[in-house]
């Protein structure tokens, strides 16, 4: 799994002038765009590799996945005041849908 954000302060993301911040968003939406299809195409091989090398891959149950982000809830708390309760549900929504 790779799993990462890009992550800057709403202080300085609204200091941008609107034209840069645009361009910006854009330039970050197609580089994450490329990076996800190229994590996704290593992340199949290495898959693949351990398949091929006699090893199991493992998927999550539903019920399992519900027991892991409820493990995670303390982490994500850890991190409340540093990046804002706002950023971890922007998270925690785009994880729902992995």
């Amino acid at each position: 799994i790779i799993d990462y954000l890009v992550v800057v302060s709403t202080e300085w993301w609204d200091g941008l002038p609107d034209d840069v911040r645009s361009q910006l968003k854009t330039i970050l939406d197609e580089v994450t765009e490329q990076r996800n299809a190229e994590s996704n195409r290593v992340n199949d091989e290495a898959k693949e590799a351990i398949i091929e090398a006699g090893g199991v891959i493992r998927t999550l149950t539903p019920a399992q996945r519900a027991k892991w982000v409820e493990a995670m809830k303390p982490v994500w708390a850890q991190f409340e005041d540093d990046i804002g309760a706002e950023l971890i549900e922007a998270a925690q929504s785009a994880n729902a849908t992995n």
